[in-house]
């Protein structure tokens, strides 16, 4: 666990700065076979754009009131105090945030994301001499000065949350200032949770006798006390949100900025506890420290401006800049699909691979039913045939049994298989859906997952239940998205893969062994990779735990074995696999099964051997033999921007072969009337998050709302392709889907799909894993740094398919193909691409429109709370659209309702002045062109698949018709009726 605040503070660091070449410019992808880049940089496409507002900028003036250091879109600009064009002084790759000068204007400190941590550097006012500051562990942020330049105060969250310190300039030696016991801060234990009692944006009064700061809550509250302390910390004032202050030129007070309500606001505050006078109240002023000028006068950034005001207010100004980029826009080639093939392909969604206990078979999951295999034949046979999604099989201990989750019972619950005769019996009747058995080593008992909140993608319990009595208990709160659980060789422990949260300002974490009683008791951590580096990617994956006392794990992509006690004891750690996940070892702990992109792998212990295994099933994609002639009385083709009225489409095995005037021919094949109705394409939701342990019932919502296709942002890769091939086969009634796989992000790790993608090297498997799968995106997540992102670009676009992220810049200045949200979670706490009072600036509207991103709102996920106000965003949604910008309609489902939410979307768009065709091609045909599938879906027209909506209200009078479903066809086949 995290070393002592004693032990710490005597043992001050001693480390020295180290100076450091900039990160490199952005490159652009070199040229290969697969892309197509053009044969010279002259021939690229490089976009200029001009910056002239900034969205969540911050500015700090110098001492001798000449310059300004802007931090703008993740760059550190320099302008002249009057304002004018911006000199970038830092690489966009560095992500820089939050600059301060030195007193005597030497230098000026700063944090920036590198190596996958933030950390404070310095560098002089033109840029040169660039230097981090000592190696501190942990995130470190918000820097200061003292008044006389002597040491930088900071947040860093190595020890107790956020908490003070400060480091000598001379020496490097850091000492921390604050502690858990001085400002209240406690370990988050729930899923989710808002940061309190972290102590952030320090820094010391002119005379060196005080420091102020803010320490996060329900309210955040400006503090102050003595800088001699520890001592009391006196509240003066507090708010909804507040940023960074800085203190008076005299010291007898502060000013502030903050949120109070829907209200920003720049207070003045004084330190004996007089009145607070809102020097500015109203406009959508942003969280960082101000500066203060010679005369006294107070600089802020607000509503997307530099401003500054007079301490009695009566004077204001506003300071004119312009900055400009430069984005890489070239073209590359897209991946080429044939989503009609009827050619017979091996599974690559295997799921929970596991061995008999002899080791000489493998039950799996894929294309929804269960499989077993004979390892020394390589004959692989079905158990189980049906429409019902098994999942997660566990073989007894004695070998005449298997447990798995299914949905037969009409929600996922585990069952029980007899081997000798196929006889199934139900073992859990949860109120929420259970998965990931995992049977005791005496066969007694079985440990498993339970979801805890809407799916198990946002959180599960651990529980137990007797198989022989069906007595339940629960070993663990609500954990957040946690691996299948292991046993202990003796039975005693059980442990999980869990996010150990760093801190509650923040929701990123470090994957740990999470170890509980199997009879009660108390809880504990186990760190076999140390605090700072996470396990591997939790949900759905699982660490294996042998009879002899040999626990499997992953870390970066590789697999490794270790002796582990039940008490969390263990011992040095020996590579398995330099790539491998979700494990499962023989009884007798001699023989190792997993999986590895298309392969299945079996290590032999005592061999040291490892062997891939020829075992998979094959599937066909399933297309209807019948001819359908679906008569439409007015038809949205998906590309105009009005019906066509009175037409017959034909459709011949699943493909739209003409449209035609109505009665102009002969009825071909099964006649579907809709001449009363409206026709429209299959709709296509752009970010969600499915969960396979839904059941098959999740495939009837999504058709019940007329949603064919589904582009999935996040999710266990595996499990995504076993949905998609699932659906493709036939096997599983459900909207065909296009994948991302994980959330690729750095060290610290959020969601339980979070992968640790945090290096070039790291980029490289990942995107090998995601080519073996045919993962059709890639997502480039919260932590994962942009020196990586960028190479991860680069290997996307060679592999034919897209990158999207949160990000927004220098994203898209490396070629990123789209961005997920208008809001949505930062590494920094704030976004780059929208303000706390959900305002969007031009910055951020000349980046996406006219770099041609193609952007996923999710503006209906802002209502989930029972806030309905999105006209802010809705404006921007208008004005991005106005300037050429591309949207596809998404939710970030299951976060707000499956299916219901996509029309609450469209919705959104249409209040926002969005024509209804506008609004329906982001989520038919501008949606498929996005996924790269503009050729076989999102219109209706010839060549395309009969995907297609038949409503009774008409869409184009009125957005909210899309609900008014009658009948859903994919593929040609009727998937879905009202009647």
């Amino acid at each position: 666990m995290k070393t002592s605040l004693l032990s710490f503070v005597s043992a001050v660091a001693l480390a020295s700065c180290a100076t450091r070449t900039p990160p490199a410019e952005p490159i652009a992808p070199e040229p290969t076979s697969e892309t197509a880049a053009p044969d010279t940089v002259e021939d690229r496409v490089i976009i200029d754009v001009t910056m002239t507002e900034g969205t969540n900028m911050a500015a700090a003036l110098s001492p001798d009131g000449t310059t300004i250091i802007l931090a703008l879109q993740g760059v550190l600009w320099s302008i002249p105090a009057a304002g004018g064009e911006a000199t970038a002084l830092t690489s966009p790759a560095f992500d820089a945030q939050e600059p301060v000068w030195a007193p005597d204007g030497s230098e000026i400190a700063f944090y920036a994301f590198e190596d996958n941590t933030f950390a404070l550097w310095m560098m002089n006012p033109d840029g040169s001499d660039l230097t981090r500051l000592a190696d501190m562990p942990g995130d470190a942020r918000y820097p200061s000065y003292s008044p006389d330049g002597s040491q930088i105060l900071y947040s860093s969250d190595h020890v107790e949350g956020y908490q003070i310190w400060s480091i000598e300039r001379a020496t490097g030696a850091t000492s921390q200032l604050t502690a858990a016991d001085e400002t209240g801060y406690e370990i988050p234990l729930t899923p989710y949770f808002r940061g309190a009692g972290n102590a952030v944006y320090p820094i010391i009064s002119p005379d060196g006798s005080k420091i102020a700061m803010v320490i996060d809550g329900e309210r955040d509250a400006l503090m102050v006390r003595d800088t001699k302390g520890p001592g009391d910390l006196k509240v003066l004032f507090a708010a909804n949100t507040l940023g960074a202050p800085v203190w008076s030129q005299d010291g007898t007070g502060l000013y502030v900025p903050g949120i109070i309500g829907d209200n920003g606001l720049l207070a003045s505050v004084p330190v004996d506890g007089s009145e607070v006078t809102r020097l500015v109240d109203g406009p959508d002023v942003f969280p960082f420290r101000p500066s203060v000028t010679a005369t006294g006068d107070i600089l802020y950034t607000a509503d997307g401006g530099i401003h500054t005001i007079s301490p009695d207010g009566a004077t204001t100004s506003t300071i004119p800049f312009s900055a400009h980029v430069a984005l890489d826009r070239t073209p590359y080639a897209r991946r080429k699909y044939d989503l009609t093939s009827q050619t017979p392909t091996p599974a690559l969604g295997v799921i929970d691979p596991i061995l008999s206990p002899d080791g000489s078979k493998a039950v799996f999951a894929a294309l929804g039913d269960l499989w077993m295999a004979d390892l020394a034949t390589g004959e692989t046979s079905q158990l189980t045939d049906d429409d019902f999604v098994d999942l997660s099989p566990s073989w007894s201990p004695d070998g005449t049994r298997l447990a798995f989750a299914t949905d037969r019972g009409g929600k996922t619950d585990l069952w029980l298989m007899e081997l000798s005769t196929g006889a199934l019996t139900q073992l859990t009747d949860d109120a929420k859906p259970a998965n990931s058995p995992i049977w005791s080593p005496d066969g007694t008992k079985i440990a498993y997952l339970s979801d805890a909140m809407t799916t198990v993608f946002l959180g599960s319990t651990v529980n137990l239940i007797d198989v022989a009595t069906g007595e339940q208990s629960q070993l663990a709160d609500p954990l957040f998205g946690p691996s299948a659980p292991a046993w202990s060789a003796d039975g005693a422990s059980v442990i999980v893969v869990a996010r150990l949260p760093v801190t509650s300002r923040f929701r990123e974490g470090y994957n740990a062994f999470y170890m509980m009683p199997a009879s009660g008791g108390e809880n504990s951590w186990v760190l076999p990779v140390g605090e700072e580096k996470s396990l591997g990617r939790r949900q759905w994956n699982r660490p294996a735990w042998s009879a002899d006392g040999t626990v499997v794990y992953r870390v970066d992509g590789a697999l490794y074995m270790m002796p582990m006690a039940s008490d969390g004891a263990f011992g040095d750690a020996v590579l398995v696999a330099e790539a491998g996940e979700n494990p499962s070892w023989s009884a007798d702990g001699k023989k190792l099964i997993y999986i590895d992109g298309a392969d299945i792998m079996l290590f032999d212990r005592e061999a040291l051997a490892t062997t891939t295994l020829d075992i998979k099933p094959t599937w066909v994609r399933d297309m209807p033999d019948e001819t359908l002639t679906i008569r439409a009385g007015h038809m949205f083709n998906g590309l105009a921007d009005a019906y066509v009225e009175n037409v017959d489409i034909i459709v011949e095995n699943g493909v739209i072969t003409g449209v035609r005037p109505a009665s102009a021919e002969p009825v071909e094949g099964i006649l579907i009337d809709a001449s009363d109705k409206y026709v429209i394409p299959g709709l296509i939701e752009s970010h969600t998050h499915q969960s396979t342990s839904q059941g098959k019932a999740l495939g009837d919502i999504w058709f019940s709302h007329g949603i064919t296709s589904v582009r999935e942002t996040g999710d266990d890769p595996y499990h995504a392709v076993e949905r998609r091939e699932a659906a493709d086969s036939g096997k599983r009634s459900a909207p065909r889907v296009f994948t991302a796989g994980p959330l690729n992000e750095g060290a610290r790790v959020s969601y339980g799909v979070s992968e640790t993608v945090g290096t070039v090297e790291r980029a490289e498997d990942s995107m090998r894993l995601s080519t073996e799968l045919q993962l059709n995106m890639y997502k480039s997540y919260v932590r994962q740094n942009y020196t990586v992102q960028n190479r991860t670009i680069e290997l996307a676009h060679e592999s034919g398919i897209p990158v999207s992220s949160h990000e927004l810049y220098p994203a898209v200045a490396n070629g990123i193909d789209q961005m997920e949200h208008f809001g949505a979670t930062s590494r920094r706490g704030y976004s780059l691409k929208i303000s706390a009072l959900s305002n969007t600036y031009q910055d951020v509207v000349a980046l996406v429109s006219e770099s041609g991103l193609v952007v996923t709102p999710t503006l209906a996920l802002m209502t989930r709370f029972g806030t309905v106000n999105v006209d802010k965003m809705g404006g921007t949604l208008k004005r991005i659209v106005d300037n050429g910008g591309k949207i596809v309609a998404g939710t970030d489902s299951p976060f707000i309702p499956y299916g219901a939410s996509l029309h609450k979307e469209l919705e959104i768009y249409s209040n926002a002045g969005l024509t209804t065709a506008q609004v329906l091609r982001s989520a038919t045909s501008d949606a498929a062109t996005a996924i790269g599938v503009g050729d076989f879906i999102g219109a209706i027209e010839a060549g395309h698949l009969a995907d297609i909506v038949i409503l009774d209200g008409d869409p184009l009078a009125d957005i909210t018709n899309t609900t008014t479903v009658d009948t859903v066809i994919k593929n040609g086949a009727v998937v879905w009726s009202a009647d």
